[in-house]
């Protein structure tokens, strides 16, 4: 006779059904070996694109080490600044001054120059390696933020000219770019975007159209907060320096553009490469600007939230009068959210090694940075983003 199991035996069943026994060291082997199995290795391809991004990266900042130009903007602005405020002077250089030509000046409100200056006692170049390594680690950061587990998409990101170049520079590119994606990632709360887009703006108005995006989606508390904080933050610094060269930072702005505007990768660059003229490029750079926002606050109000942040990120870099390769960082934060796994559109910047130009623009080089934003943006916007499980604002 079958006597029936009882609530305990099926209890024990069921536990031993999911989580077998193990009774010998010959089953503790098999168990291992079963769990390493289900553990899926790396595909050839992956372990290739990890060893030749790691082998550029740390190759191309050897050689920019060895040869003292390691965090450029760090080595002959940045602390140069820091140093000038130290001293009771001007961290701001004069109108007619080579070094704007040079792109040596510093020409940033003055949060920035006071945030490096517990660097300037050190040895530039330990202080160039040490802020390289910081831009390394926030690049990282920045896809994590994302929630990018991909390990090709970081490979793919080590490869990118404006990803080298921001990296090399040590500028504020990419601590843009950390701010963007932390601007998304908790859109939907307060602090964490009224923070990071409040200071970012303060530091560099290149942001700007993100409040755009902000306002259209009606995120209007965050909004209100980051211009306060950008504006207490500007204000602040500029105290804290005696406002000394608050007067003539218009004037200092306007002559920049003048020098510069016409021999970047941006609109006005390239209509001037063309022979159309300024006031062409002025034209065209609004009117493409301008589109973008009025596309962004359409898709923001029928709460397309992803395209419509990707609007205001393209209009960013349409918008500016000065466009150099390291802003292209900023492409990172719109492609990792709409496709957070590797695909061949993460290495599309690659390309741009064809004219890896670090300085001025030339010829055709001065095409090929629209050119890699304009495919990405066209992608990112025009065909179906990647559905993912994800939380919304604070993950």
């Amino acid at each position: 006779m079958v006597t029936p199991a009882g609530p305990s035996d099926a209890t024990a069943l069921r536990a031993e059904v999911h989580h077998p026994i193990v009774r010998s060291a010959a089953d503790a082997s098999e168990s291992w070996s079963e769990s390493r199995r289900a553990t899926p290795r790396p595909s050839l391809l992956t372990v290739a694109l990890v060893f030749v991004a790691a082998t550029v990266m740390l190759g191309v900042i050897s050689m920019s080490a060895n040869e003292g130009l390691l965090a450029w903007d760090v080595r002959f602005a940045y602390l140069p600044a820091a140093d000038a405020v130290l001293d009771g002077r001007s961290p701001y250089p004069e109108l007619d001054d080579p070094i704007l030509d040079e792109q040596k000046g510093y020409v940033y409100p003055p949060q920035l120059l006071l945030a490096l200056l517990p660097l300037a006692p050190l040895p530039v170049d330990v202080a160039a390696v040490l802020v390289t390594l910081g831009m390394l680690a926030l690049l990282g950061l920045t896809l994590y933020v994302l929630e990018v587990r991909d390990v090709r998409c970081y490979a793919a990101a080590l490869l990118w000219v404006p990803v080298i170049s921001g990296v090399l520079l040590a500028n504020i590119s990419i601590p843009l770019a950390f701010a963007l994606a932390v601007s998304w990632r908790y859109r939907n709360a307060t602090w964490p975007p009224a923070l990071a887009l409040g200071l970012a703006v303060s530091a560099k108005l290149l942001l700007w159209p993100i409040f755009v995006w902000m306002l259209a989606t009606r995120r209007i508390r965050a909004t209100v907060w980051a211009v306060l904080i950008g504006l207490g933050a500007t204000l602040g610094a500029w105290a804290l320096i005696g406002f000394d060269g608050l007067g003539g930072y218009p004037d200092l702005l306007r002559r920049l553009s003048e020098i510069q505007a016409e021999r970047s990768y941006s609109i006005v660059g390239m209509t001037a490469t063309l022979g159309l003229g300024e006031i062409v490029g002025q034209a065209l750079t609004l009117a493409v600007g301008v589109g973008l926002l009025v596309w962004c606050v359409i898709l923001g109000r029928r709460g397309d939230d992803e395209r419509a942040f990707t609007c205001a990120v393209a209009a960013t870099l349409a918008l500016s009068p000065i466009v150099w390769l390291h802003y292209l960082v900023a492409l990172l934060v719109p492609l990792a959210i709409l496709r957070p796994r590797f695909s061949l559109i993460w290495l599309l910047p690659v390309l741009l090694w064809v004219s890896p130009k670090p300085g001025y623009a030339e010829g055709f080089a001065t095409f090929m940075p629209a050119v890699a934003a304009a495919v990405l943006f066209g992608v990112l916007l025009l065909r179906p983003p990647v559905v993912r499980s994800r939380a919304e604002g604070i993950a």
